[in-house]
């Protein structure tokens, strides 16, 4: 079978609408994360197929890129940027502020997660039952005291540091202050970057984790707020694993959404979005939607 990913980022960004293509290489406790049975190594194209394939894809990732990047212009309070990749062709388009950093809120979560899991692997850490649950909850609930616990024992912003080294990050930066996990700047083609990381290069039961704990994302985040956006508004899609993020900010309000979408892993998108906070969260999560629906509209399914 083949499989296709197409990374999809939005982020906030303050202007621009330049669309780049190119090509790119290869609420209680969660229940136990099954293995995942879905293959992730991205097939070769057959030969006669290839030319074809390859357009078409460049074709459907600018189409998604460009239909965020319309809203975009069409939304003055609300700042977004794309980036989709498809795995199989390496065609990425990089939209307006793709490459811009900005807060990460609870999308750190999954920098975190890669760091300690890639320590794991390497034989330097041992995870503790406490560890593996905070692991889960900070995945699956978004939960902000299972985070602090992992941010404090394993060294905080240098997970930060070392999921930019192991990835090869060009945008994204721990936070100023270290204490507050929430302000780590990420950018678009980051998080394109990071879930591509997850799925081609961490061993399988590091996948299997981070992957399977995201697609139990609760409907609704350890702290009530209800994650049900973006991604995973309901009715949610079947195979979809996501990682939501939302923080406020002075008077700023950020809202996220990424993850993974298909059977094969085929799309991987993330939202991020800048929003006034005095328009309330119920307009972002709004907006936030509608972006993501528009982009997945572009995109060849079934998923």
């Amino acid at each position: 079978m083949k499989i296709i990913l197409v990374v999809l980022v939005v982020a906030v960004v303050l202007g621009g609408a330049a669309i780049m293509v190119e090509g790119r290489a290869g609420a209680g406790s969660p229940a136990a994360v099954a293995p995942r049975s879905a293959p992730v190594a991205a097939p070769a194209l057959v030969a006669g197929d290839a030319a074809g394939v390859t357009a078409g894809s460049a074709a459907a990732v600018k189409a998604a890129v460009q239909a965020v990047d319309a809203l975009d212009r069409a939304s003055p309070n609300t700042r977004f940027g794309v980036a989709v990749l498809d795995r199989t062709t390496g065609q990425l388009a990089v939209g307006a502020g793709g490459a811009t950093a900005f807060y990460s809120a609870s999308v750190v979560k999954l920098y975190t997660v890669v760091a300690i899991l890639h320590r794991v692997e390497a034989g330097s850490v041992t995870l503790t039952a406490a560890d593996r649950t905070n692991i889960q909850q900070a995945l699956v609930a978004s939960d902000d005291q299972a985070m602090n616990a992992l941010w404090e024992k394993f060294g905080g912003p240098q997970t930060v540091a070392q999921t930019i080294s192991l990835v090869g990050l060009k945008d994204s930066r721990p936070p100023d202050d270290s204490s507050e996990w929430g302000e780590t700047l990420i950018s678009a083609r980051d998080v394109v970057a990071v879930y591509d990381y997850v799925l081609r290069s961490m061993a399988a039961s590091s996948r299997d984790m981070i992957m399977g704990a995201l697609e139990q994302a609760q409907d609704k985040g350890a702290d009530g707020f209800d994650q049900a956006f973006g991604l995973i508004n309901p009715p949610r899609k079947p195979d979809v694993a996501a990682k939501q993020g939302w923080m406020w900010i002075s008077s700023d309000f950020y809202l996220h959404t990424t993850g993974v979408l298909g059977a094969d892993d085929r799309y991987v998108v993330a939202v991020l979005s800048r929003n006034p906070a005095q328009s309330g969260s119920a307009a972002a999560r709004t907006i936030v939607t509608t972006a993501a629906s528009d982009a997945e509209a572009a995109l060849p399914g079934p998923w």
